[in-house]
């Protein structure tokens, strides 16, 4: 049995068409400008991230004192921030990675120190100090850029939140 030669479709050229490489590179083009605008945090974000950074970096001063017997403090003010250790010659700076001087992401307007709800002071480096004994009062730093105000809340107990109110 003889099996007649199949006939061949006539061949098409390979490859896009220059429509269908525009229409691509369109699409790609809004994905990609999606993805950067989502990506980059807004001043909000960015001031709301630091807050959260000094709360990690407030409990974790708040344990090293405990664990070393001896107070830390914190000094901050628009433009920064640097821990402290309490020694028989009175406060010095602290060195070690975590507790290394600091920068704000974004230059701040103001940082307050509030007690009770009331601000105890502007101007100046501010000093909020983590003792010794598991139970402490509550302690609040404000930051504040433009109309963004950013709380870091101590509730007492060594746990510290930062918040937008």
């Amino acid at each position: 049995m003889t099996t007649a030669p199949r006939r061949r479709a006539p061949l098409r050229p390979r490859g896009f068409t220059l429509l269908e490489l525009l229409v691509v590179m369109v699409i790609a083009g809004i994905v990609i400008s999606l993805v950067a605008i989502n990506a980059s945090p807004n001043e909000r974000g960015r001031v709301l991230d630091d807050g959260q950074r000094i709360a990690r970096l407030f409990e974790l001063a708040q344990e090293e004192a405990q664990l070393g017997a001896r107070p830390i403090a914190w000094e901050g003010d628009a433009g920064g921030w640097r821990f402290l250790e309490s020694t028989p010659n009175g406060w010095i700076p602290m060195r070690t990675d975590v507790f290394a001087p600091g920068r704000w992401r974004l230059a701040l307007d103001q940082v307050l120190v509030a007690e009770g709800g009331r601000p105890t002071g502007t101007g100046g480096p501010l000093r909020l100090v983590f003792g010794r004994e598991l139970i402490d009062m509550p302690q609040r730093l404000i930051l504040v850029r433009g109309n963004i105000r950013v709380d870091v809340t101590g509730d007492g107990g060594g746990r510290y939140f930062a918040s937008t109110p």
